[in-house]
């Protein structure tokens, strides 16, 4: 659907990004961009490079890298989310990338009890990437 930065653009790292979504200090992002599979859940694929980086986990492993889930109220699912054992990295905050920057846009990353990391997200409002494509995020429209 759109890259939110790549190759051509100044990498994300420090400190801010490693504790937003948990990545090991050292950690680079190279590229993010948000793909579209049929009418259905969006993948968003990131570009990373870091020191002791692990190789990509197999079919086989327990667990995944990470995976978002759509929300319309952010602040109570990641209450909820606590109160169930999980653990939060930063509290909702502003998407921090141009492309799916509005008003009331967050994300939050967790970290569930046995590791595996979690993205609560809300976009409630217009999305700048709207003005470049027809193409949409998915969204359940119940």
């Amino acid at each position: 659907i759109y890259q939110s930065f790549g190759p051509q653009d100044t990498p994300r790292q420090g400190p801010e990004l490693e504790r937003a979504v948990g990545a090991f200090p050292g950690t680079v992002v190279r590229a993010q961009a948000m793909v579209k599979i049929g009418t259905g859940p969006d993948i968003e694929l990131f570009e990373m490079h870091g020191p002791e980086q692990a190789q990509p986990v197999r079919a086989s492993d327990f667990g995944i890298t990470h995976f978002g889930v759509y929300t319309d109220d952010i602040d109570a699912s990641v209450e909820r989310f606590e109160k169930a054992g999980g653990t939060s990295l930063t509290a909702p905050r502003a998407i921090p990338y141009a492309t799916e920057k509005g008003p009331g846009n967050k994300v939050c990353y967790c970290r569930m009890p046995w590791g595996t990391t979690i993205e609560f997200i809300t976009t409630p409002d217009r999305m700048a990437y709207h003005d470049q494509t027809d193409l949409r995020r998915w969204q359940d429209e119940d």
